[in-house]
């Protein structure tokens, strides 16, 4: 084969997904070393109603995907398939996503399957190598076919040559899917475009700030109402990113409004950093569930890269570093913040931004460039 080899990434999400996640800072990486072809999500939830649009866009002719640049390299896919991943859509779901990612099926080069979600359809088959990136505890999300998932997993284990963790929760659940070969990478940030806006030094107000979507099996909305409570008259809660269905219409969320937090919604990577810059505090407040105890939050080195202390709820992916980054239980989670948010230590952005130097996406994307290279030539 005298071909370069062509990447296959197999995402969870839509390239021009709301919040970009590890795939969309991956697929890029690989696609500085050789081509990429990135396959947006097919999902692993059951389908529900208000999945309707995103199924309805698929069925339409591929389009130019709007909002995320597509960098040199890497082409972006929208497999068309049936939107339900169980043994009566096997057949024609294999069929119909070897149809469209030919592109990589037919090469005549080395193949690399770099896939992030375990329902692959046998792709794995048609790899010289492959790699399984799970950054998150999949089969814990709410709406998922466990069983079919978990199964998923373990028979993509037989045929993987690696498989990537982004917290030690994740790792050791590859291991008990029969993994053979894990390696754990947590999630980094684009620290440069996060120090630039703090480096413009823009005035810091009063301001406590969550970056991420906003889901109610997540995020831990009666504690934000307690926090927006507790903020009145001292400060400000802004929350940025987009809000789910769920969310919106939860009864907490009705009352976290009224309690006075602005609802931002989802930024791009520039006006996100450029928030940040200008509030004291950011926050991680996730529920402690089965989910997230595999949750490696991103939004913690951008937090630092901006130069904010951080208030975590105790995520075992979250270490606590004094005068940085502050893991709190629930009942003094609030006040916590507060302590933070009243001691704005002038020094504080400068020394906290240091602790997220060299977790970046650019040397993150040279070790797995050289992870992924290690493999071709095995």
């Amino acid at each position: 084969m005298s071909a370069a080899p062509l990447v296959l990434v197999l995402g969870t999400a839509d390239w021009d997904a709301a919040i970009a996640t590890n795939q969309h800072h991956v697929a890029p990486a690989l696609a500085r070393r050789w081509p990429v072809l990135f396959a947006e999500g097919t999902g692993t939830r059951r389908l529900r109603v208000s999945d309707a649009r995103r199924v309805l866009r698929r069925l339409r002719p591929p389009a130019p995907v709007p909002g995320r640049p597509v960098p040199a390299g890497l082409e972006v896919v929208s497999p068309r398939l049936v939107p339900h991943h169980a043994p009566s859509t096997r057949a024609v779901n294999g069929w119909a996503l070897r149809r469209q990612v030919r592109r990589w099926v037919e090469h005549d080069g080395p193949r690399l399957l770099w896939t992030y979600t375990p329902f692959t359809y046998g792709l794995e088959a048609l790899a010289d190598r492959t790699v399984y990136h799970l950054v998150d505890l999949l089969h814990e999300n709410p709406g998922v076919h466990r069983a079919r998932l978990l199964a998923a997993e373990r028979s993509l284990a037989v045929g993987t040559d690696l498989a990537l963790a982004t917290s030690p929760a994740v790792q050791e659940h590859l291991r008990e899917r029969g993994f053979a070969a894990t390696r754990c990478l947590p999630n980094v940030c684009d620290v440069d475009l996060f120090a630039a806006a703090r480096g413009r030094g823009a005035p810091r107000s009063a301001t406590v700030v969550f970056a991420g979507t906003l889901a109610p099996h997540k995020v831990d909305l009666p504690l934000l109402l307690d926090l927006a409570t507790a903020l009145r008259g001292r400060g400000r809660l802004r929350l940025i990113g987009p809000v789910t269905a769920d969310c919106a219409g939860d009864p907490a969320w009705a009352r976290l409004l009224a309690a006075g937090a602005e609802v931002v919604g989802p930024l791009p990577a520039g006006a996100l950093a450029d928030e940040l810059a200008a509030a004291t505090v950011g926050i991680v407040p996730y529920r402690v569930s089965p989910l997230t105890a595999g949750i490696s939050p991103l939004k913690t080195f951008e937090y630092l890269a901006a130069g904010l202390p951080v208030v975590s709820t105790p995520l075992p992916a979250v270490a606590a570093v004094p005068g940085a980054v502050f893991v709190t239980a629930r009942p003094e989670f609030t006040a916590r913040v507060l302590d933070v948010l009243a001691d704005p230590d002038p020094a504080r952005p400068a020394r906290v931004a240091d602790l997220a130097r060299g977790q970046d996406w650019t040397s993150r994307g040279r070790e797995l460039r050289a992870l992924a290279g290690a493999l071709l030539v095995a």
